[in-house]
């Protein structure tokens, strides 16, 4: 694109333009290495870390995925080749035994690898970035995508789809604004990294779909284009007959039962959107990050005015703006029509980028206009937009941190008091030796066959001297060691029961716990019942440990 103006920026050497490109990554690999460390695996995360580390362990056992609903085949081939790796240099005898002694211990792992994919998406994209604009202010706009929200620096820090998510779209925006803005036509090979890119993507999250929009920044070289849909049609499909056939026989299943049905998860009655909520839903989320709408719409502004004032509709970058639009649009209705704000992670990480390209097109659209004005306060409010979401990162970890503490001392407190009892808990009570519960029901409850479900209860009771007590009030089944159980045959072995559970118990949920008439007590948001020892005590021990 001959007729595209750089990206204007203060004349430095190429080396200092290297090192301010590498502040903001390694500022997000502290921060979010730090927010880890706040974030106990067995609190508020369990959900969906848990789910990603057993389906790992079950693929690293030799069974492949069981998970296809998001599909996060990326996330737990990670969590399969740190099992395999570790197993390997520990020459463990049984992995699912291994997997399940070092469960926490591979959720941290994993967590930490994803930390380090990201940040080398942020230094390799600022670079390439910052390589074709020539500015290592457009470099760290591009960057700045990483801290657009404290939700989404959440889900970036845990054992989650969303994590390898941000990073491959992160990476995959660096690709668009290179071919955007290059002044020679795309090659081939560039395409094809750009499909390699979308497979991996749509391949770590479906949402990931609207990206091949961008396809058209390639439209320059049909060659590129072609290569870059053979790749990506290729890539996702032999990439996940390999490692997550679900995904291909069942996952589309689910996606179409989801689009047919107005409640969360394909639930509720036929119909693509409830109208009663869509719209509330929408002003929530532009309500949430009203940056990136502003951002998003100027996209769709710039190249619509461009495309007019030039009755030119085929300018790369135009039609990579429009794209960009429409990529939030319909994210914009998926979310609206199933509201999570997380599900906007995908143009909002790429804020940053798009912004890159908005302010180039300005100078295209008004060459007399100084670039210092727009460049200085896109900055201005991409800092303050990053520092607004690690204020209520940190505001959350210290919450949560909290929490979490309650959950390990009423754990504490529950031995101390009943030594000898069974010691039953359920999921969100923050009950660490309670984790690996919710990564069973999203795995071996629902796909997994009896061998299997017998292997991994036999490997736990080989691991373990106590055993692992769960109250689900989800599945309505009460497991010991995985295995279903009864307070029936629990109070014949055991002289006391104590059971935890998040929400209140009633003939529904109690799984006929409420037949033995226990006490009951809350402590700290907590329902405590128990059979054969006074709740009082509980509460006493409970107090003890401050």
């Amino acid at each position: 694109m001959s007729d595209t103006p750089s990206f204007p920026d203060v004349r430095i050497r190429q080396s200092t333009r290297t090192l301010l490109i590498l502040i903001l990554p390694s500022l997000y690999l502290a921060a979010t290495l730090l927010y880890s460390s706040w974030q106990a695996v067995w609190g508020l995360p369990v959900d969906p870390e848990s789910a990603y580390t057993m389906n790992g362990l079950v693929a690293a056992a030799g069974y492949g995925s069981m998970k296809f609903d998001h599909p996060g085949t990326t996330t737990t081939l990670l969590v399969e080749l740190i099992i395999r790796v570790w197993g390997l240099m520990s020459r463990a005898e049984d992995i699912v035994a291994f997997g399940l002694k070092h469960y926490d211990a591979i959720t941290w792992a994993a967590r930490t690898s994803e930390a380090l994919v990201l940040a080398g998406a942020l230094l390799a994209g600022g670079l390439i970035v910052g390589r074709t604009t020539q500015s290592a202010i457009a470099a760290m706009l591009f960057q700045a995508g990483a801290f657009v929200h404290p939700e989404v620096f959440h889900l970036q820090t845990m054992l989650a789809p969303e994590s390898l998510l941000a990073a491959i779209a992160l990476f995959g925006i660096a690709i668009v604004i290179k071919t955007a803005l290059d002044e020679k036509p795309p090659a081939t090979g560039l395409g094809v990294v750009a499909g390699v890119i979308f497979a991996l993507g749509f391949s770590t999250k479906y949402l990931y779909l609207p990206q091949a929009l961008f396809a058209v920044c390639l439209l320059g070289n049909r060659r590129a284009f072609v290569a870059a849909a053979i790749s990506g049609a290729v890539g996702f499909i032999g990439f996940n007959l390999i490692f997550n056939p679900g995904t291909i026989t069942r996952g589309f299943g689910w996606l179409a039962q989801i689009a047919t049905h107005k409640g969360q998860y394909g639930e509720g009655e036929r119909g693509f959107i409830d109208f009663a909520s869509f719209w509330s839903n929408m002003a929530e989320i532009i309500k949430a990050a009203p940056l990136v709408f502003g951002v998003y719409m100027a996209a769709a502004g710039t190249a619509l005015t461009w495309s007019v004032r030039t009755r030119s509709w085929r300018d790369p970058l135009s039609l990579t703006l429009g794209a960009a639009a429409l990529i939030y649009a319909a994210h914009l209705v998926a979310t609206s029509k199933h509201f999570a704000l997380h599900y906007m992670l995908v143009p909002w990480v790429q804020t940053g980028g798009v912004l890159v390209l908005v302010l180039v097109q300005l100078r295209r659209l008004v060459p007399t206009l100084r670039p210092i004005a727009p460049n200085l306060l896109a900055g201005c409010l991409c800092a303050v937009t990053s520092v607004t979401t690690l204020i209520g990162a940190s505001a959350l970890a210290r919450e949560w941190s909290a929490l979490n503490a309650v959950g390990a001392r009423l754990s504490k407190a529950v031995l101390a008091a009943g030594p000898a009892c069974a010691n039953v808990s359920g999921m969100f009570v923050r009950a660490p030796e309670n984790d690996m519960n919710h990564g069973w029901d999203m795995t071996l409850q629902l796909w997994g066959d009896q061998a299997m479900r017998e292997r991994f209860s036999a490997a736990y009771a080989s691991a373990f001297t106590v055993p692992l007590l769960d109250h689900n009030t989800y599945t309505h089944v009460l497991k010991n060691n995985f295995r279903p159980e009864s307070y029936a045959k629990l109070a014949a072995d055991y002289p006391c029961i104590v059971v935890r559970s998040a929400t209140a118990l009633d003939d529904a949920n109690a799984i006929g716990l409420l037949s033995l008439h226990p006490d009951h007590c809350v402590i700290e948001g907590i329902h405590v019942y128990t059979v054969g020892l006074a709740c009082a005590k509980v509460r006493g021990s409970f107090e003890v440990q401050r």
